[in-house]
């Protein structure tokens, strides 16, 4: 492992310390940005093809749930298979299988066979070996690149999926109108065929398996990496902020719409501009969260990272005009943007690699599992009190974090 390591940080600096000299960096983040971008085509067409087979709200409310269900019910046990086997073998086997899915969603289409249980099946499958993909990707990510250039290196892969999933959704637009279905998905699919081919060309260090690859079971695997996880109070303490973190923000996506469109009577031109806002937000994050550490520890960004995004919920509540809601999303998504990327940064500095995998995937199975709850619990309170009042709860939540991580080894993290 020493060895392996020591190679890792000489090819590193071999590269002058520049991330955009790292080849197999670019082979990584270019494959991934035109798999997502044509991926936006299926995340479009999808709902669009259930509702043209039953024209109902429920049936195409329920793949929105499907599309948690891997990173609820899965996760662990997706960390261990990524942990277990070659990443690389992971990676191009989760493309592969999407793939698979794909196609085999063409083909329905074709044979104009494709029925709604069609598309929940195809779709659950579709999204596990995304997320397998998603874990073994932050997990590889370590072994390419040298420990000082993470942060530059998440800065990078956040810039790059913001921007993506800025743009995706306008050029899938244009293609569904353009193209039909059939035609759009098989663009997702050459999306698929090029991240396939990039990965394929990926060299990754060989990494010997602890004790001689000693045989556990999948339960007690699964326990090494809860271990794991708790044991690093830094990032358990973490975890925890991200998961109350991510229950007030769900608190408020779940009425913010509703409250845009019913309360603030803002227009549709306009809410497009506010959503956007947003991803802005999460680009300046991308670009300001390496400069960032030369004025704060770790520990302060995080703290300063909630209070942004209490700031944001309080403009929401405060809300005079549309574009007060502008300047509260920006918020939200500038704060969402610093702590995913400097969390994920000290998950893969912190977690030895061979436990990566398993930490990744208990860690967001724990930060998602309240969100869903979340969703539903709001969306009934707001039957009962003024909407507003919501984003005020998720202010005064978000400073009650900012209590609780003050009190914790966090806030000494330099």
């Amino acid at each position: 492992m020493k060895a392996v390591l020591e190679r890792k940080s000489e090819e590193a600096l071999n590269n002058n310390s520049s991330i955009w000299r790292n080849k197999q960096f670019l082979l990584l983040i270019w494959g991934t940005s035109v798999s997502n971008l044509t991926f936006s085509i299926f995340t479009m067409a999808l709902p669009i093809m259930i509702y043209e087979l039953t024209r109902s709200a429920f049936a195409m409310g329920t793949m929105r749930a499907i599309e948690f269900l891997p990173n609820l019910l899965l996760a662990v046990f997706i960390g261990v298979l990524v942990d277990r086997f070659n990443r690389k073998k992971v990676l191009l086997s989760s493309v592969g299988l999407q793939m698979v899915m794909i196609l085999t969603i063409i083909v329905l289409l074709l044979t104009s066979q494709l029925q709604l249980w069609h598309l929940y099946v195809l779709g659950f499958i579709l999204y596990t070996s995304a997320y397998m993909f998603g874990n073994a990707y932050h997990s590889v990510l370590p072994l390419i690149v040298d420990k000082e250039q993470l942060t530059s290196a998440n800065s990078v892969i956040s810039f790059l999926y913001t921007f993506v999933g800025l743009i995706g959704p306008a050029l899938a637009g244009m293609v569904l109108l353009v193209l039909n279905n059939i035609y759009g998905l098989t663009i997702t699919a050459f999306g698929l065929l090029v991240l396939l081919l990039f990965i394929s060309l990926l060299k990754l260090p060989f990494i010997k398996k602890e004790e001689d690859q000693k045989k556990t079971s999948m339960i007690e695997e699964m326990k090494e990496g809860w271990y794991s996880l708790i044991e690093n109070k830094e990032l358990w303490n973490l975890t925890i902020m991200v998961l109350l973190s991510n229950i007030t923000s769900a608190a408020t996506l779940s009425v913010f719409i509703f409250f845009a469109l019913d309360v603030m009577n803002v227009i549709e031109t306009k809410l497009g501009i506010i959503l956007a806002s947003t991803a802005i937000g999460g680009l300046v994050a991308a670009t300001v969260a390496k400069k960032m550490t030369r004025w704060f520890t770790r520990g302060q960004l995080f703290i300063w990272s909630l209070a942004i995004q209490s700031l944001g919920y309080f403009l929401l509540f405060f809300s005079l005009d549309w574009y007060w809601l502008v300047a509260g999303m920006f918020c939200n998504g500038l704060s969402g943007g610093l702590m995913n990327i400097h969390y994920f940064t000290l998950r893969q500095e912190t977690t030895p690699n061979h436990l990566l995998g398993r930490v990744a995937g208990t860690s967001s199975m724990l930060m998602k599992l309240a969100v869903p709850f979340a969703f539903f619990g709001v969306g009934a309170l707001a039957e009962f009190i003024p909407v507003h009042f919501i984003f005020l709860g998720s202010a005064i939540g978000t400073a009650l974090i900012i209590v609780y991580l003050i009190r914790t080894p966090v806030v000494y993290m330099r």
